[in-house]
């Protein structure tokens, strides 16, 4: 019995052991992969050869640095599903301001123009459900971990999503008839 043990002991460490570790790359140069550079928005997918059982994703990408690994990981998962709500909820109003001086005489005009502009990007709470995490790279440059992740939803899954956040809105938008006090 005590052989038994000691056998399933050894045969614990040695699954643990740095042979079924993976060494993080460590890079001179700042890098990004190639499927980062070219993170798509929309693609089909399939599990079989049958084109008509393809399924339509919304993909987004993240990236991050930290000087711990799972640090850099989670804030460049956080970017990627803070880029998808974007895509999914995002507002943006913009306003442009123009001024116009014209000063001097008629024959010696001179114009001044100055341009504001403010654009405000605001996203709504959405909810992330069913996303997955469909790659993950990561390297060690200077002493600090950089994390690239890209994650997927299913079309069908988005579309209840949008019906779930447009219901919610729907519910904030309900105005709600004042109290008057009486004496």
């Amino acid at each position: 019995m005590k052989k038994l043990f000691i056998i399933a002991l050894a045969a614990t460490i040695s699954a643990c052991s740095a042979k079924n570790a993976t060494q993080i790359a460590t890079q001179k140069d700042y890098v990004q992969p190639e499927w980062y550079q070219q993170c798509k928005d929309i693609g089909t997918e399939r599990d079989s050869l049958a084109f008509w059982d393809s399924e339509l994703y919304y993909y987004s990408c993240g990236s991050s640095v930290s000087g711990y690994e799972s640090a850099a990981h989670i804030k460049s998962l956080q970017i990627a599903k803070r880029n998808m709500a974007d895509r999914l909820m995002g507002e943006i109003s913009s306003g442009t301001k123009i001024r116009i001086d014209d000063i001097g005489t008629p024959s010696n005009m001179q114009t001044e123009t100055e341009t504001t502009m403010l654009i405000v990007n605001k996203i709504h709470d959405t909810t992330l459900r069913h996303y997955a995490q469909t790659e993950h790279f990561v390297y060690k440059m200077d002493g600090l971990f950089h994390s690239f992740v890209m994650i997927k939803l299913n079309k069908e899954d988005v579309d209840a999503m949008i019906d779930l956040a447009v219901a919610k809105q729907a519910q904030k938008n309900v105005t709600v008839p004042e109290r008057k006090l009486t004496n």
